[in-house]
């Protein structure tokens, strides 16, 4: 009988592996079994530290630019075979649109929150299709329905975002049957991103509150399992009831 949220014998690659959603998804993903490659634009803090290496598992933590789509495909070159991968980079700036360096923040943004899951997509893609099987799981955003889930959301987040969701679908009918390709879409959550975000806005929310990043990491994890092998093209809205499609 399959076990359908057991990741025993599968290799996850993470990106945004340092903190926040990624750090929790490399520490859920573990204890599931999987064996973790792990990346950051950043040095390890930490991370491969605390997950279990039972079982003769080895971990992996590189630093990788996700913006380079050549130190993407070196990375990936290296670290085949991978089963799954979580393309969870994506970077939130602060700044209003009507600001004087907006082009080059928007161009930012879009260079590594879409960019850069396309880079690990065309770099992963062609191995997994050979193999007969393989999950890509990105991550959307409430912002992407919504506009921003606050008033002073940024523009280029909302719309880099709406951009993963439309990759999605896209990449999903490309990549099927052999790989199937999902998301999840979270809202408001408790990372640097949202450090400066006032919690009273969220108080009209049917669930008022912060989500957690491990509540982001389960269904990061479920689509990386044998119980979403009917799910394909799927945005899994994990926000409080923020938004309901």
């Amino acid at each position: 009988m399959i076990a359908p949220y057991d990741l025993s014998g599968m290799r996850i690659l993470l990106t945004g592996a340092a903190g926040g959603i990624g750090a929790a998804t490399a520490r859920l993903c573990a204890s599931l079994g999987a064996e973790m490659v792990l990346t950051d634009v950043c040095a390890d803090p930490g991370l491969l530290e605390e997950l279990p290496r039972d079982g003769g598992r080895t971990h992996v933590y590189e630093t990788c630019d996700v913006r380079v789509r050549a130190q993407v495909e070196a990375f990936c070159a290296r670290n085949l075979p991978i089963q799954a991968a979580i393309l969870n980079a994506g970077i939130f700036p602060k700044e209003e649109w009507l600001a004087d360096d907006w082009d080059g923040m928007f161009a930012e943004v879009m260079a590594v929150n879409v960019a850069g899951p396309a880079h690990f997509a065309r770099a992963l893609l062609p191995a997994m299709k050979a193999h007969g099987a393989g999950r890509i799981v990105l991550l959307g955003s409430v912002a992407a329905h919504t506009g921003g889930t606050y008033a002073h959301s940024p523009m280029c987040y909302a719309a880099s975002k709406g951009a993963i969701h439309t990759f999605v679908r896209w990449l999903a009918r490309r990549a099927a049957p052999e790989v199937l390709v999902n998301a999840v879409a979270p809202g408001s959550t408790l990372t640097r991103m949202v450090a400066t975000a006032n919690p009273e806005a969220l108080k009209s929310m049917p669930v008022p509150r912060f989500g957690k990043p491990e509540e982001i990491a389960w269904p990061l994890a479920f689509l990386c399992s044998p119980g979403a092998s009917f799910m394909c093209g799927a945005i899994l809205d994990v926000n409080g009831g923020a938004y309901m499609g």
